[in-house]
């Protein structure tokens, strides 16, 4: 409920900020997208203080190169007036810390931005707020908690037909460390996939 109370205020001022271009213009469209990608996690460094894991042969802190590069599955909907879109979105990763969390999942609220809409290569910038939370799949499942994430990137829309396109996009996931580790996080994912236009 706090990352929701936090993140609140800003999505609201992303969604007021475009509604000057919403009221005139080209009408409101709906995207439903779904892509895949990878997950690459950089910049993590170990804490001094961390919980140590303890094995039958010992116990040891886990190394700074403990979290996993993995794909990700990437899917949400834009609501998009000419240039301007703002987009809800949701993905997954099994990105793994052995011993801890075996999936990472984002949730984000992203402003859009078209450089063009007049051909069928259709350039946009995204930034966004959002959640994510790093969670245990097997029989004794845990948390890391929600933590707060923001994000950026680049694409591009490939228009095939009137209903259907192509994107093809870069986004860099910037947040805070799990426990145990310091600095700010980085999750660079590189996806692809198909955009399905209703209106």
């Amino acid at each position: 409920m706090r990352i929701i109370r936090a993140t609140a205020p800003w999505i609201l001022l992303i969604a007021f900020s475009c509604s000057p271009a919403w009221g005139q213009g080209p009408p409101l469209s709906v995207e439903a997208f779904a892509e895949g990608g990878a997950s690459l996690i950089r910049n993590t460094t170990l804490s001094l203080a961390c919980p140590l894991v303890c094995t039958p042969t010992g116990c040891a802190c886990p190394g700074p190169s403990s979290f996993s590069n993995a794909g990700r599955l990437f899917t949400g909907v834009r609501l998009r007036t000419g240039r301007e879109a703002i987009e809800v979105s949701y993905s997954y990763g099994p990105n793994q810390i052995p011993n801890a969390y075996n999936r990472l999942s984002v949730f984000s609220f992203n402003y859009v931005h078209y450089f063009s809409m007049r051909s069928r290569l259709q350039p946009f910038a995204t930034i966004g707020l959002g959640a994510d939370r790093f969670s245990f799949s097997g029989p004794y499942s845990s948390s890391s908690g929600f933590r707060f994430v923001w994000n950026y990137g680049a694409g591009t829309d490939i228009v095939l037909q009137r209903h259907l396109a192509l994107r093809v996009e870069l986004r860099d996931y910037v947040g805070g460390q799990l426990s145990y580790f310091i600095g700010t996080g980085h999750d660079i994912v590189p996806s692809a996939g198909v955009v399905f236009k209703f209106r």
